[in-house]
């Protein structure tokens, strides 16, 4: 069984702390400490042995860096997405059509999570459904809002913002990552690429791991 190292909240951890912390390690070195403090949204390593992950763990806690350790078998697998280039606000759900303009309507009370974010080259959008059972997936240069009356924004971005806002008001407690929650609240905004990057796409996307984790949490939690 491997491991991942989960951080306990969103704060880049200093890179001094974490050469320190990698020099006792056989998996890491004090030259990865860079990057991993770059991609740190959540997730520090993954597939790790359970005595490395142990032990790196311990090296963190040393520096003041507190860590999960969690089994790569229960972090959230995310399935396979479905493509969508436009989107309808229904009575009972978010309604999805694929380039064919064939739709499919998912109930809002099902809808776990938002994540917008910029890779240097797309603006991607994905939207999870419960505890990731399904995924829907597009790019904002792809995405079209004509059936989206309520969205009437100058740019594809503000088009973006202003429906982003709208599912907020219709399911507030639905989960955003960074770069959704930085365009879901304040004025106007017209170039979302300044508001939603991320180093790479891996960070973007072991964000979306590390918030439907938690989530996952705090349901059981609430069981």
């Amino acid at each position: 069984m491997t491991y991942a190292l989960l951080q306990r909240s969103m704060t880049p951890p200093p890179i001094e702390a974490l050469q320190r912390a990698f020099q006792r390690s056989d998996a890491l070195s004090a030259a990865d400490a860079v990057f991993v403090a770059d991609d740190a949204y959540g997730i520090l390593a993954r597939d790790l042995p359970a005595e490395e992950a142990q032990n790196i763990a311990a090296s963190l806690a040393a520096e003041e860096i507190q860590v999960d350790l969690v089994a790569e078998r229960d972090l959230p697998r995310l399935p396979d997405a479905e493509v969508f280039s436009s989107i309808q606000f229904g009575a009972n759900g978010l309604k999805f059509f694929d380039a064919r303009e064939h739709g499919n309507e998912v109930p809002y009370h099902l809808l776990r999570m938002i994540a917008i974010g910029y890779d240097k080259k797309d603006v991607r959008v994905e939207v999870v459904f419960g505890d990731a059972v399904l995924r829907y997936h597009t790019t904002l240069a792809h995405l079209h809002f004509h059936h989206t009356p309520e969205v009437s924004g100058r740019t594809p971005g503000e088009n973006l913002v202003q429906w982003l806002r709208l599912v907020v008001k219709r399911v507030p407690n639905v989960v955003l990552n960074r770069g959704a929650a930085n365009l879901a609240g304040g004025g106007d905004i017209e170039h979302v690429e300044d508001f939603v990057g991320y180093p790479r796409a891996s960070a973007f996307n072991e964000e979306i791991i590390w918030l439907l984790w938690h989530a996952r949490q705090a349901d059981a939690a609430a069981k």
